[in-house]
C-alpha cells in the first residue's frame, strides 16, 4: 500500500540557487534540498522546472553547461523517488530527519557537499557508491542521453545478483559469479562482455574518487566465446535507391524519417546531433558543432544531397534545421519506410550464449536504427575512395581502433574498384558509336535526350 504521496518542486532562490522542495505527509513535512549550482534567472524555465537548453553559466572562472545541471535535477529527482520507495515498503511514514539521513546515505548532501569522507576511506555498500557516481560522473562530459540508463540496467542486474553488496566484496569471485548469473538469465556473451566493461569502467571512476576498489574486479576479464557483431549499414546503391523512393502521399511521415535518415548517412551525425542542429552550426556550407555524446568538435562538409534535404525543410520555422520525432518514433516510421522500399537484404547474426552457438537471421528492415546511418556514411565514404582521416575528422573517431567495426568494407570497396573496369568499358562503347555517328543523327540523338528528359 502507498504511504507516502509526496511532492517535489525544483526552484532557484533570489540568489540564483536551484533547491529541489520536498513535501509529504499531506503535506505537513517538508525540507528543501541545495544542488550547489548558481543560475540566472532569465536561464531558468519555471514550468519546465529546469534550465533553458543550451544555455551555459559560469561558475568562478569554469563554465558550466545547462545539461550537467538538468542531469544533476533528474538524477536527485530518481533519487528522492527511491528513497519514498523504501519508505513505502518499509510502511514508514519517515520525519525530516529520517528523510535526509535517507537522501544523505545516496547524495552526500547533508555531510560534505557530495563526498563522504568515511564512505570514501571504508568500505561501504556498492549502491551508495553508485548513486554518487551517477550524480558526479555526468558533470565530466561524455555521457549521453541514454547512458545514465543504460549504468542503471548494469546496477540492476549486479544487484539482482547479490543485493547488500559492499565494494571490497566485488572481487575475482564475485565477478566470476556475475557472469554464471548472466548466462544463468540467457545473456548473449557479447552483452555480458559489455556489462562487465561498464562495471568496470564505474569502479575505476570511483577508485579515482577515493572509494576503496578491490584490484582484482579491474583486472577481471570473462573467458567467454565472442563472435564480433556484423555491422549493419546501407550500400552506397542502397542509399541512392532508398534516397529517391517516393512514398504515398498519405505517408508523409514516411518521408521525413526516410529523409532525416540520409542525411544523417550523408553526414555521419549521431541521433542525439541531428536534434541538436541548429541553422547557426552551418558556416559556410559546412557543418561546425560540438557533439552531444563526446563533446568532441564536429566539422562536416555538406555534400550535395544534404543540402537538399536542408532546403527541402527551409519551411520549418523552428529553433532547429528539421522537425526530429523521438528517436523510437523514428526507428519505427524507419522500419516501415524500408520495408515499403524494399531494403530486404538477409542480415545474418552469429552469436554465442555460453558455450552455446546460435545464428539470427533477419530482413535488413527489420533491423534498421539511427544507429545505421553513421555506420552508413563511413562505409559509403570509404567505398568512394575517401581518405580514412578524412572519414574520421568527420565523425569523430579518434583513432583508428574506433574505427574497426568497419574494416568489412574493403569488401564492398573492392568490389567497387574493380567495377571501374566495366564502367570504363562501358563508357568506352558510347564513344565508339558517337564517334560513327554523323550530324543528323548527333542532332536527332540530343533531341530524342531532350524529350525524355
Amino acid at each position: 500500500m502507498l504511504i507516502n504521496n509526496y511532492t517535489t518542486r525544483t526552484y532557484i532562490k533570489e540568489s540564483g540557487l536551484v533547491m529541489i522542495r520536498i513535501r509529504w505527509n499531506a503535506k505537513k513535512s517538508e525540507i528543501s534540498l541545495s544542488l550547489g549550482y548558481k543560475v540566472e534567472p532569465e536561464k531558468w524555465d519555471s514550468s519546465k522546472q529546469l534550465v533553458k537548453a543550451n544555455t551555459t553559466l559560469k561558475n568562478g572562472k569554469k563554465i558550466i553547461y545547462a545539461k550537467e545541471i538538468n542531469t544533476a535535477i533528474r538524477n536527485t529527482l530518481s533519487i528522492i523517488s527511491e528513497a519514498f520507495d523504501d519508505f513505502n515498503r518499509l510502511s514508514i511514514v519517515p520525519d525530516k530527519n529520517e528523510l535526509k539521513n535517507k537522501l544523505s546515505e545516496n547524495l552526500n548532501y547533508y555531510s560534505c557537499k557530495g563526498s563522504s569522507s568515511d564512505n570514501k576511506n571504508n568500505d561501504c555498500l556498492f549502491e551508495d557508491a553508485f548513486a554518487f557516481f551517477m550524480m558526479e560522473r555526468p558533470k565530466e562530459g561524455s555521457f549521453g542521453s541514454t547512458t545514465p540508463h543504460k549504468y542503471k540496467q548494469m546496477h540492476d542486474q549486479v544487484l539482482s545478483c547479490r543485493m547488500g553488496l559492499t565494494l571490497l566484496q566485488i572481487d575475482q569471485k564475485f565477478m566470476n559469479r556475475l557472469v554464471v548469473w548472466y548466462v544463468d538469465n540467457d545473456y548473449c556473451n557479447r552483452t555480458i562482455n559489455k556489462q562487465i566493461k561498464m562495471l568496470k569502467s564505474c569502479l575505476r571512476w570511483l577508485g579515482r574518487n577515493g572509494y576503496p576498489i578491490n584490484k582484482e574486479a579491474l583486472e577481471f576479464k570473462p573467458k567467454l566465446k565472442v563472435i564480433p557483431k556484423t555491422v549493419t549499414y546501407l550500400k552506397y546503391n542502397e542509399l541512392i535507391h532508398f534516397m529517391n523512393y517516393t512514398f504515398p502521399e498519405n505517408q508523409a511521415y514516411l518521408t521525413k524519417a526516410r529523409d532525416l535518415f540520409c542525411f544523417m548517412c550523408f553526414t555521419s551525425l549521431r541521433y542525439s546531433d541531428l536534434v541538436a542542429l541548429k541553422h547557426s552550426h552551418i558556416i559556410d556550407e559546412q557543418i561546425e558543432m560540438f557533439s552531444e555524446k563526446t563533446d568532441g568538435k564536429l566539422i562536416i562538409p555538406l555534400v550535395d544531397q544534404a543540402k537538399q534535404i536542408i532546403e527541402k525543410y527551409s519551411w520549418y520555422k523552428g529553433d532547429t534545421v528539421f522537425p526530429v520525432p523521438s528517436n523510437q518514433k523514428l526507428n519505427d516510421y524507419l522500419k516501415e519506410a524500408a520495408e515499403l522500399a524494399g531494403l530486404n537484404r538477409i542480415v545474418s547474426q552469429s552469436y554465442f550464449k555460453g558455450n552455446e552457438r546460435y545464428e539470427k537471421t533477419a530482413y535488413f528492415y527489420e533491423q534498421i536504427s539511427c544507429h545505421d546511418a553513421r555506420r552508413t556514411f563511413v562505409v559509403c565514404s570509404l567505398s568512394l575512395g575517401i581518405p580514412m582521416t578524412i572519414v574520421m575528422r568527420a565523425t569523430g573517431h579518434s583513432d583508428y581502433e574506433s574505427m574497426k567495426p568497419y574494416i568489412e568494407v574493403l569488401n564492398e570497396t573492392q568490389r567497387m574498384e574493380m567495377d571501374k573496369w566495366n564502367t570504363h568499358q562501358y563508357k568506352s562503347r558510347i564513344i565508339e558509336e558517337l564517334d560513327k555517328m554523323d550530324s543528323e543523327q548527333l542532332k536527332k540523338l540530343f533531341e530524342y535526350v531532350k524529350e525524355i528528359a
